[in-house]
């Protein structure tokens, strides 16, 4: 296996000696030289995860916190950086926690993200992340289109004391964050985003990915729409007629979004994953390496299958198209949907070095100093600026213009001056603004130009703050404190966290208060406490942590303690696994289980009490035999257990079955007693013969094999709601690991579908696409009875998912039967015509029977 490829993430410091980052999403292979150039990434085989979800494990050798900062708050943390890539819709990938693990003890099959902490890092780095790919890449000479990452390492500092690191800092957290990006496939971007190293980095705790990191991720992991719903850019840049090798080409648009590529060895590019509109397009060299680094912007540079790298060039200027330095100059592109804005050529300038090789920016709240700031709308405001080749001796660079690209908040007249060597500062006329708008600054010298792709936001309100955590003395009803959140600027749509893990809004008080559940936590636990705001802000957004949170103490003592059953596990089985807690609170939706191996996958997990968890288990067939340690996280507790479960060897005759067990009318994971079930099965004849018998909740139901080894059966009546254990028993008493499957109460019904007036949908009344259609539907209710959250609900029509909807208030007399409701749909434009078109309404597993629709132009 090859293992050398390393990216980092520069400390924080405002003249550390750094480069920005590179446009480059992932690490990159060709054929070989004079091949076609078509570029082959390094990412995670999806086929070789179980759901589209990589695993990471955080190390069993904990680092050295702070004083007043603990272990578990950092965990909380590296667990909140981790799922900021599991809220991009267009990508596919999904990232978990796999628990606490003895790193490289045990060797695993299937791919994994390690975290581990140590002080073994170059000079300047915080973090960096190594990832793993095959040794042979002969492959790749074969067409293939991707090259698989085998493991990724993720190194974050042992010693958090020595560097006066915290947990709760923006510069933690996004560092984390960063760093998993790496481990999935992502290099540098020079576009301001999560995916730039942290001098040019605008993102925020409160808004961590940037349009540049949606575009990255989606590209190696993308949804079935994401080409379709976006465009591209493409040509070439080019010197004295030669193509340029890794230029970065950056298409920038007049609201702030930025998405970049870089160029290929024959200097062509293209720009994919563009939302459509209007874009400048810059193209400028990557800037030479820093100290210790191998490579210019310590990009890993693409190699062939022998492993020759392909070189940056980078002696050329920064130009927007078509070939000028000043942005007012430069044309627009379209960028469209499913388009291609093909032939952009640059034809460069050569120059000795780069000019300008990064630049920082600062801003100001009273005395406090916000890196890439967020300014206020309609205000006159200053910021402070730091880029090398900008200022010599104390004084400005003669020559040196600094414009809003775009133009969108300008600079005041005469305002552009030194600050104090080697700064340079300016103020700025901000507009009103109703959204958040990020802005990019234009850095002209007589002989080049940079571009910051995000110098700062304009945001259309203050930043959130707390004043005080003050506890109720009182718990809501999972258990958990319920504390009042003062301060300024907090509303119901604000977050509040503990540490890393989010908090539940209660109310928002009139007083300009919240109060909130506090997630769960062991005391006695201190959580530093934070708000964070859409906008992108927080209450401790303050360069070099300068201000301190305000804390909240739990003071309720468990002293928790888990079990696990069974203590055995087989390789290659799905299995049921219950966990077991005494003095725990286990909430539905905020827990996670972890075995410390990625070839041990939670594939469903259910919260039945705040004591106990089930889950159906996958293990891979190739799971090495030895003890696996078992963690539980549930908000900010953390419970480990080690080498309570084994993993057995492995048995090549094992029977098993596959979870999970699926409703064969609807194909959803989830029965209703007396429905018909079924379940992948490996291992069983074609046929069950006498002997074989199969229990669900301890009920006998007789088998049946079908068709590509499914097991078909019947759900017993009488069942109650939740997860019961499906138990088959072959003739001679083999063990066969149950499974669980969900035992759903009875589905919606659809009662009546009227249009807008009232009158019923008929052939004479047909709707139409784009018209209005209201749902009566009884049964919309969760398993325990409840109205079903709207959340929860999905509506179908014609095989299209329908997402405007609403439900109705109602207005009828007297008591309305608890889950009945009336939801107003206005059809998709794509649902199809005819004269009996279904429309189903479903709650998580429970679908509807269809109502057929008459649905004509």
């Amino acid at each position: 296996m090859r293992m050398g490829h390393r990216i980092g993430a520069l400390v924080a410091g405002f003249l550390a000696a750094s480069s920005i980052a590179s446009a480059y999403y992932s690490w990159v292979y060709f054929a070989n030289v004079h091949g076609s150039l078509v570029p082959v990434p390094a990412r995670f085989d999806l086929n070789a995860l179980n759901n589209n979800t990589v695993e990471y494990f955080i190390s069993d050798q904990p680092p050295l916190p702070m004083q007043g900062d603990t272990v578990q708050a950092i965990i909380s943390q590296i667990r909140a950086a981790a799922d900021v890539w599991n809220q991009i819709p267009s990508s596919t990938i999904r990232i978990a926690f796999g628990g606490i693990s003895t790193i490289g003890a045990t060797a695993q099959a299937t791919p994994g993200v390690d975290v581990v902490f140590n002080d073994d890092l170059p000079p300047g780095l915080l973090a960096q992340t190594w990832i793993t790919v095959p040794s042979d890449l002969s492959f790749i000479n074969q067409g293939a289109s991707f090259v698989p990452i085998l493991r990724s390492r993720v190194q974050l500092p042992y010693n958090f004391a020595a560097r006066g690191l915290w947990s709760y800092s923006d510069e933690f957290f996004l560092t984390v964050a960063h760093e998993f990006g790496h481990s999935m496939g992502l290099q540098h971007s020079l576009t301001s985003a999560l995916m730039s190293t942290q001098l040019t980095r605008a993102t925020t705790k409160a808004a961590p990915i940037a349009p540049d990191d949606i575009a990255g991720i989606s590209l190696l992991y993308p949804t079935q729409n994401f080409a379709s719903s976006t465009g591209a850019i493409s040509g070439a840049v080019l010197l004295n007629g030669a193509g340029v090798t890794l230029a970065s080409v950056v298409a920038l648009s007049a609201n702030g979004t930025a998405i970049s590529s870089l160029t290929n060895p024959n200097g062509t590019y293209t720009i994919s994953g563009i939302p459509p509109g209007q874009y400048y397009v810059y193209a400028q060299p990557l800037p030479p390496p820093a100290t210790g680094e191998a490579y210019p912007d310590n990009v890993i540079p693409p190699e062939d299958s022998q492993g020759n790298p392909f070189l940056a060039n980078t002696g050329i200027d920064t130009e927007f198209y078509p070939g000028t330095k000043n942005w007012t100059q430069a044309r627009q592109i379209s960028v469209t949907a499913g388009g291609n804005a093909s032939g952009i050529v640059f034809n460069m300038q050569s120059r000795a070095s780069v000019a300008i090789p990064y630049a920082t920016t600062v801003g100001y709240q009273g005395a406090l100093e916000i890196y890439s700031p967020p300014l206020a709308a309609n205000a006159e405001l200053p910021i402070v600026f730091y880029a090398p080749g900008t200022t010599a001796n104390g004084n400005l660079v003669p020559g040196l213009n600094v414009s809003v690209v775009g133009g969108i908040a300008p600079l005041v007249a005469g305002s552009l001056e030194d600050y104090s060597d080697p700064y340079g500062s300016f103020y700025v006329n901000t507009p009103q603004v109703s959204t958040v708008t990020p802005a990019a600054l234009a850095f002209e010298l007589s002989n080049d130009l940079y571009v910051l792709a995000v110098a700062f936001t304009i945001v259309p309100g203050p930043p959130p703050s707390i004043s005080s955590v003050t506890p109720t003395n009182s718990v809501d009803s999972n258990g958990d404190p319920v504390v009042t959140i003062a301060g300024g600027n907090l509303g119901a749509s604000t977050r509040i966290f503990f540490d890393g893990s989010p908090a539940t809004i209660v109310s928002a008080n009139s007083n300009g208060s919240l109060t909130v559940a506090a997630p769960p936590a062991n005391a006695p636990y201190t959580a530093a406490v934070e708000a964070a705001t859409n906008d992108g802000q927080t209450s401790l957004q303050a360069a070099f942590n300068a201000v301190v949170p305000p804390t909240f103490t739990y003071t309720q003592l468990a002293n928790p303690a888990i079990s696990v059953t069974p203590a055995n596990l087989l390789p290659g089985t799905d299995a049921f696994v219950e966990i077991d807690g005494v003095s725990t609170n286990f909430i539905s939706g905020k827990v996670a289980v972890g075995f410390g191996s990625s070839d041990i996958f939670v594939k469903q997990l259910w919260v039945t009490g705040s004591g106990r968890v089930v889950m159906n288990v996958s293990l891979n067939p190739q799971a090495q035999a030895g003890s696996v340690q078992v963690t539980v996280a549930c908000g900010l507790e953390l419970l480990n257990l080690t080498s309570v479960m084994q993993v057995q060897t492995a048995n090549p005759n094992q029977i098993t079955l596959r979870a999970p067990v699926l409703n064969a009318a609807t194909g959803l994971a989830g029965v209703a007693p007396g429905a018909q079930a079924v379940v992948s099965a490996v291992g069983l004849p074609a046929f069950l013969g006498a002997g074989w018998t199969l229990t669900v909740g301890g009920q006998s139901t007789q088998p049946s094999m079908g068709a590509n080894g499914l097991l078909y059966f019947q759900i017993p009546d009488g069942l109650p709601t939740g997860p019961a254990p499906v138990q088959l028993t072959s003739p001679n008493g083999s063990t066969i690991p149950a499974i669980l499957v969900q035992i759903d109460g009875p589905p919606p019904v659809i009662t009546a579908a009227t249009d807008g007036s009232g009158n019923a949908i008929s052939q004479s009344n047909p709707a139409t696409p784009g018209g209005v259609v209201i749902l009566t539907v009884s049964n919309l209710t969760d398993a325990s009875g409840n109205p079903a959250p709207l959340r929860s609900v999905r509506i179908n029509a014609g095989g299209i998912d329908q997402t405007n909807w609403t439900e109705l208030s109602t207005t009828q007399a007297g008591p309305i039967p608890v889950g009945e409701a009336q939801l107003q749909i206005t059809l998709s434009s794509n649902v199809p015509y005819g004269p009996a078109q279904p429309i189903w309404v479903a709650v998580e597993t429970r679908e509807s029977p269809p109502w057929n629709l008459f649905i004509q132009p």
